[in-house]
């Protein structure tokens, strides 16, 4: 067999990481704890080639028709995971491949292209070098790639990515599987277009941040809380703290050095309908990554009573609804 086809999926981090504190590991400062997403995915297929002068990449961006071929930034990055993946499993011989890539959902839109991406990537090099990973070593190695939440991708359901005190033991690894809870992701999808800065290039500047070290601080309880909240499935307070911590990142984007604004008007009069559909009893929590665009995390019950608000709400371009899933896997 000297093809493969694989299938990873975006997660959503209830409590986020931002800034690291080894740059060349891809360590974080604090634990983060995220859900897989059962409709935005990345379907990635890749060729072995004994010629290993072969590097070729393919992507087929969201809603069009074709694949075509990228010599820019994303293939560098490629590349660079390529020897450092060789490196990390310790192969001498050198490979080709190709590689054919696409999304489900749009990329750079703050709903994890590059988790997706770079976590299929990683299961598809090991299988280029003829190592078959536990899925301790498949998440290391997934963080290597330089998307550090690429690691939360490679489990099932939810995932709990250790900080770690060296590169060995910073990983992640399922709390729950995907049948734990009925939540539900509803991605709000307000501008397709990438944003300027990347989530890489932002992590770069956090520690520039006057609000860095308090959101440090306030981590530790803040995680123990949701943790606490999840295992109860108590969505009241799991909303209240996944709402604080977003807040909290987004304060130190806004502040570090230069401040880097993510959200746009249309994010904040989505957030406020959604604070209002709340107060009047219908129970919905958002969560922001590194982009415009918000996740509405909702219960299963509450899924058409929101879908039904939203297709009225002239801010948002298109959803998409999503459960927990399953991890990395060949397919």
């Amino acid at each position: 067999m000297n093809k493969v086809k694989i299938k990873s999926p975006a997660n959503i981090a209830f409590i986020k990481y931002w800034g690291q504190r080894n740059k060349k590991l891809f360590l974080p400062y604090n634990d983060s704890f995220s859900m897989n997403l059962s409709l935005c995915y990345t379907i990635l297929e890749i060729e072995k080639k004994e010629d290993p002068k072969i590097q070729r990449l393919y992507i087929k961006d969201y809603e069009k028709s074709k694949f075509e071929i990228k010599i820019d930034d994303s293939f560098k990055k490629v590349v660079s995971f390529y020897y450092r993946a060789k490196q990390f499993l310790k192969v001498k011989k050198d490979y080709g491949f190709i590689i054919y890539s696409y999304n489900s959902f749009p990329k750079k839109a703050g709903i994890a292209s590059s988790a997706s991406f770079f976590s299929a990537l990683a299961l598809g090099f090991s299988w280029l070098f003829e190592k078959k990973l536990n899925q301790k070593n498949l998440s290391i190695l997934a963080r290597l790639s330089g998307s550090g939440s690429s690691c939360r991708s490679i489990p099932d359901g939810f995932s709990w990515w250790y900080k770690g005190k060296k590169s060995s033991d910073s990983f992640a690894v399922s709390i729950a599987p995907p049948s734990y809870w009925n939540l539900l992701d509803i991605v709000l999808i307000l501008n397709k277009k990438g944003k300027k800065v990347s989530s890489f290039e932002g992590h770069q500047k956090a520690e520039t941040s006057n609000l860095f070290k308090y959101r440090l601080l306030s981590l530790e309880k803040r995680l123990k809380e949701i943790k606490n909240a999840f295992l109860k499935k108590d969505f009241t307070h799991f909303g209240y703290f996944l709402e604080e911590d977003t807040i909290s990142m987004h304060s130190v984007m806004m502040t570090q050095k230069p401040p880097l604004f993510y959200w746009s008007g249309k994010t904040l009069e989505v957030i406020k309908k959604i604070i209002e559909l709340r107060q009047k009893g219908l129970e919905g929590y958002f969560t922001i990554d590194a982009g415009e665009n918000i996740h509405l995390i909702c219960q299963k019950k509450d899924k058409e009573k929101f879908l039904n608000f939203f297709k009225t709400q002239k801010e948002i371009l298109q959803v998409i609804t999503n459960y927990p899933t399953v991890g990395t896997k060949f397919i």
